[in-house]
């Protein structure tokens, strides 16, 4: 799976309004942009053959993206990274973590900063938890909504 296909699984999938964004003027602006009940944010896709058991996570987050994600959090906006980890698993990480993620993190710190995770197939229960992950308004207690581990 790529990260294009990825976005077709979640466009078929994820229960929001959706808009994939091309943006060459700003660099670092996220993939996605979601618009929900809830409020709206933006969501940056990632696609990574697996977690290594060793060394760094490698998630492909580039610096500049790293740098919107921090910069848009600190100014009140919602941002998240959600990663597609092989054919398995799927990561959703609080863009607030976004500079630590770039950087280069073990798998073990990786998961730790993951704000909802699912390994296996998906039904359209483990998509609503994923959208609740998304919408949480507490977003201390974002764990107790999505399957995070």
């Amino acid at each position: 799976m790529s990260e294009k296909n990825f976005w077709t699984f979640v466009k078929k999938n994820l229960k929001l309004k959706m808009y994939r964004v091309e943006n060459r003027v700003s660099s670092g602006m996220p993939d996605i942009h979601y618009i929900s009940e809830e409020g709206s944010g933006w969501i940056e896709l990632k696609y990574i053959k697996e977690l290594p058991k060793k060394g760094s996570v490698k998630s492909g987050l580039r610096r500049a993206q790293s740098i919107w994600h921090d910069a848009y959090q600190r100014n009140g906006g919602q941002s998240w990274i959600l990663l597609r980890v092989g054919r398995r698993d799927v990561i959703l990480i609080n863009g607030c973590h976004a500079l630590d993620i770039s950087k280069g993190m073990t798998s073990v710190n990786f998961l730790r900063k993951s704000s909802w995770s699912h390994r296996g197939n998906f039904d359209e229960g483990i998509w609503d938890s994923l959208k609740g992950a998304i919408n949480a308004k507490d977003k201390e207690n974002i764990r107790s909504v999505g399957e995070g581990k």
